[in-house]
Formats: structure tokens, sequence, C-alpha cells
């Protein structure tokens, strides 16, 4: 019996599976990731090659996250607490090689400011998308900023202030659902000065930029 076979009968003693139960590892991922996908014959999870010398019972906990989101069933395990405080904690061993001149400037600025200056530097790197803006990896403590902002000190300092309450805060998760916009969240968010103008801004920027990608 792998894994999977396992968190699936702990997480559902009641349900009889008569789809295979296919578990496998991939160098494909980057950090900790993995999916789940389900046929007329099969559950299978790709999970990254670094799960394999996680904990059994931290592993069996992403297993059962994966598949309540995919049967939609909702339910809660010791299993899925110890995944997610495992993927909250990664953050603060995470090796920080990747940085970028401007992005650690905009830290700088953001940190001193808002949060006393108590914030340790995650890795900072730049993307090319249009769509997102930015984003924060728990499991690699990687702050991602679009090129497009470059152009804009206020906005890109107003993105990184976001993304870093997402280091802040964390997030929360019960029966599958996982909550990165708390109330705390929210009402931090609030603080930054203009914010509600710096969104018009930001949504002008994106469709600015939708533009020009659409004549290139």
């Amino acid at each position: 019996m792998n894994l999977l076979e396992q968190a699936y009968q702990e997480l559902y003693p009641e349900r009889k599976e008569s789809r295979d139960l296919i578990l496998s590892y991939s160098g494909r991922f980057r950090g900790y990731n993995a999916n789940i996908r389900m046929n007329w014959g099969s559950i299978t999870i790709n999970a990254s090659k670094k799960w394999k010398v996680v904990s059994s019972d931290i592993q069996k906990g992403l297993y059962q996250e994966l598949l309540v989101r995919l049967l939609k069933v909702r339910k809660n395990s010791i299993n899925i607490d110890l995944y997610h405080n495992f993927i909250k904690s990664l953050s603060n061993v995470a090796p920080k090689t990747q940085t970028h001149p401007v992005l650690e400037q905009s830290f700088q600025r953001v940190n001193e400011q808002f949060f006393n200056g108590m914030l340790a530097q995650p890795n900072l790197k730049i993307g090319s998308g249009v769509n997102r803006l930015g984003t924060y990896e728990y499991a690699t403590d990687t702050v991602m900023l679009s090129r497009i902002l470059l152009e804009n000190e206020e906005l890109m300092d107003y993105v990184m202030y976001h993304e870093l309450l997402h280091k802040k805060h964390q997030y929360s998760a019960k029966s599958g659902r996982q909550l990165h916009h708390g109330k705390k969240f929210r009402d931090a968010e609030r603080m930054f000065p203009d914010a509600e103008k710096l969104e018009l801004e930001l949504n002008k920027l994106v469709r600015k930029h939708k533009r020009v990608g659409w004549f290139w």
C-alpha cells in the first residue's frame, strides 16, 4: 500500500475507492509543489522529489489536502494540519539565493516604513507576466514582482507591501480551503497610503501593457 492509498483510507474510511491510487515523484516541480488528476480508472498524484525525504505523516497531509480539493468532500485531519504547519515553516529555512537590486531597494523601503525593519529579506525575483503583478511563495520564501512595475516606484512598493503581508500573516486552512486574505491582512493592506487610488493605477498599468502586447 503506497502513501496515497494510506492517506485516502485514513481520510475516507467509510468509502471504497474503485479507481487505482497512483503516486509518483518528479524532478520537474519547483519547491514542494504537487498536482492531482483523476480519470475514469485512476486518481494520480505527482509530487516534487523533495517530498521523498519528508515525514510520511506530513506527506499524507499533502495527499489528503489534494484529495479534499479534488473530491470536494470537506474533511480535516491531523495530517493536513501537519502539512500546512510544515509549508508555513519552510520560509524560515529556505536558502536565500535570489535578489534584484531594484526589488531589494523596494523591500528595504517597505520593510522600514511598515514593518519596523523586522522582516527578513526573502528571495526577490522579476517575473514577466502582466495578469499577475506579484506573488509570495511560502515554500521558497520568494517574492516575485512583474517587470512592468519597475517603471513606477510607488506601485512597485505597494505590490511589494501586499506580498510581504503574505509573508508576515501567512494563511489559514480548513477543509480543503485556504484563506490568504483574512481580516488582519485586509486591515493591514489598507494602511498603505492612497491604497484605493493605487489599485486603480495598477488596473490602468495592466490595461496599458495588454494593449502593447496585443499590437506587438
